[in-house]
């Protein structure tokens, strides 16, 4: 794919600004690292209970994926529907490969946390086991801010990266709204939130593209940190949801194999092969069917 370059400076500027603001921004209520010298007591024996139980699937698990892009499979090939759903999306590849129940993909492209409040959530009742959720992204608007800042466009690039370090502050009050909205209509549910992975390789400094990969990267993890936090909280409150995080090192675009789209309407979503790793770490997390 080609790409026209930033300037040095305004990649620079980019980079240092989303750093500094993610750390800044992706710890909701975090107030830093302190030492305190005063003894603190010792933990009570009884430990709390994790709401996140360990039962095994059975091919009887019922399984309902909701989401954006990324859960809907877009990108992975022979997608359908304005949607955009595909067979080799990771909700469709992992039921193959654990063996359970797919009741329904209702994950829709260019979905919001408004958009799955408003229109997912019909997917869900008492009697499903598993729900495995993707979203936040579309909400900061990465997947265009990539876009906009690969194809050279300096204005619409600061502009957009400016607009999703200020959304970082309210995205942990929408991700709240989802999760708990998630559990509140499929009671007896796992939940299951997938993080996204890093867009760009940016492992070379000298390439020419480093400062607007680090930027995008940056935003990406901020996001990742952001709903890891929001996870760990309803987790905290008793709610049986947890975090599984994908890694495409050595594959994100700018690699000799990359395991996401690089151009057209597909671009920077993954691919099959890409799918495939979501699909693994559930594997990983879960297990297969019993």
């Amino acid at each position: 794919m080609r790409r026209r370059v930033l300037s040095s400076a305004l990649t620079a500027a980019l980079a240092a600004a989303v750093l500094v603001a993610v750390a800044a921004c992706a710890s909701p209520g975090a107030t830093g690292t302190t030492h305190d010298a005063t003894p603190q007591p010792a933990p009570t024996a009884t430990a709390t209970a994790d709401p996140f139980p360990r039962k095994p699937l059975t091919p009887r698990t019922r399984y309902v994926a909701l989401g954006d892009s990324f859960a809907a499979g877009m990108g992975g090939g022979d997608e359908t529907g304005k949607c955009r759903l595909s067979p080799n999306s990771y909700p469709s590849d992992f039921t193959r490969a654990s063996g359970i129940d797919l009741v329904v993909n209702a994950a829709c492209a260019g979905a919001t946390t408004s958009d799955l409040l408003k229109h997912q959530l019909i997917a869900l009742d008492d009697r499903v086991d598993l729900v495995t959720v993707s979203v936040g992204g579309n909400d900061l608007g990465v997947a265009a801010i990539a876009a906009e800042c690969s194809a050279g466009k300096a204005v619409a690039c600061r502009d957009g990266v400016s607009s999703a370090l200020s959304l970082l502050n309210v995205l942990p009050q929408r991700l709240a709204a989802v999760y708990g909205s998630i559990h509140d209509a499929a009671p007896n549910a796992r939940i299951v939130v997938t993080g996204y992975a890093l867009i760009f390789d940016n492992s070379n400094p000298k390439s020419p593209d480093f400062g607007t990969a680090t930027a995008i990267n940056a935003a990406t993890l901020g996001l990742n940190q952001t709903i890891q936090d929001v996870v760990s909280s309803q987790r905290s409150s008793g709610v049986p949801i947890t975090y599984v995080g994908v890694d495409f090192a050595h594959h994100a675009i700018g690699s000799k194999s990359p395991w996401l789209n690089v151009g057209g309407i597909d671009a920077f979503h993954p691919t099959a092969v890409g799918y495939g790793q979501y699909s693994s770490a559930l594997v990983r997390l879960l297990g297969r069917a019993q």
